[in-house]
């Protein structure tokens, strides 16, 4: 049970610091010498509970044998559905996108981590011998 909490920990805890002083003290600072902010950029968002949510699920369902891919995957395409229309619009930059990826990439990676701190072990990933590539 302590390797599980230290797990979550690590991916939800650990991950956020990362990504905070990543994202929010080095990444966005650059962006914005070169791009001004918008006037309403600075009200809160929760880019930062989203990571939070994000880190913990991506822990959990690798620690969940066998289909876990599935969960991610989905959780995945949830996040580029729901980000599809704002990275569209005529303020949209490239900046932006590169560092949502940057975050969601990491955050994958935490939660691999964190997994393999929760079960001793990598993650089982059974469904990977599964796919036959198309012939």
């Amino acid at each position: 049970m302590l390797r599980v909490i230290a797990g979550f920990a690590f991916s939800i805890l650990v991950g956020h610091i990362v990504l905070w002083m990543l994202i929010e003290k080095t990444l966005w600072p650059y962006i914005r010498k070169y791009h001004p902010p918008e006037p309403n950029q600075h009200k809160s968002r929760l880019s930062w509970m989203v990571g939070v949510l994000e880190r913990a699920i991506y822990t959990g369902a690798l620690m969940v044998p066998g289909s876990g891919i599935q969960l991610i995957a989905g959780f995945l395409a949830v996040k580029v559905t729901a980000r599809w229309h704002g990275s569209s619009g005529p303020r949209a930059t490239a900046d932006s996108d590169n560092i949502w990826i940057i975050g969601t990439w990491l955050s994958v990676l935490f939660g691999a981590v964190g997994a393999w701190i929760a079960l001793g072990h990598l993650p089982l990933l059974t469904n990977i011998k599964n796919i036959n590539p198309v012939q």
